[in-house]
């Protein structure tokens, strides 16, 4: 407990803001790609595509499901949704690649829409992501 008193109060001198910003984002609820995003949207389930399965923990997705009947809805941190333009034409690509026992909660509690965070994305972004299995997307 002492070494990590000294740690963080090392860390929380003036020499070291950068990192010391950073211990301190990395604590909240957001994720290093919507750290900077402060709107929360209610994005309909059935528009997002989830490409990776998920491995779950059965007792995770339970008590989520008891936080989000029980208590307010913003309790639950959003989910990042990765958000795609085409730019060819008046389509948008939703894909959440994380956040897969809050989606299990949600969708076992046939919820319609889901908090999520938008990160914008470029067709590059999606290829670092997918890499050949990169959907068609028009």
């Amino acid at each position: 407990m002492l070494t990590k008193l000294i740690y963080l109060n090392l860390f929380s001198t003036s020499l070291f803001p950068t990192i010391y910003s950073t211990i301190k984002a990395s604590s909240s609820s957001s994720s290093i790609h919507s750290a900077s995003i402060d709107k929360i949207y209610n994005v309909p389930m059935k528009d997002i595509s989830r490409p990776l399965q998920s491995v779950l923990d059965e007792d995770k997705v339970q008590s989520l499901m008891k936080t989000i009947q029980t208590m307010e809805n913003d309790q639950i941190p959003p989910i990042d949704v990765l958000w795609y333009e085409a730019p060819n034409s008046k389509n948008n690509y939703f894909f959440a690649m994380g956040g897969c026992h809050r989606w299990e909660a949600y969708k076992r509690l046939n919820s319609e829409t889901i908090r999520a965070k938008l990160v914008k994305i470029t067709l590059n972004d999606l290829k670092i992501y997918f890499g050949s299995s990169l959907p068609n997307l028009k």
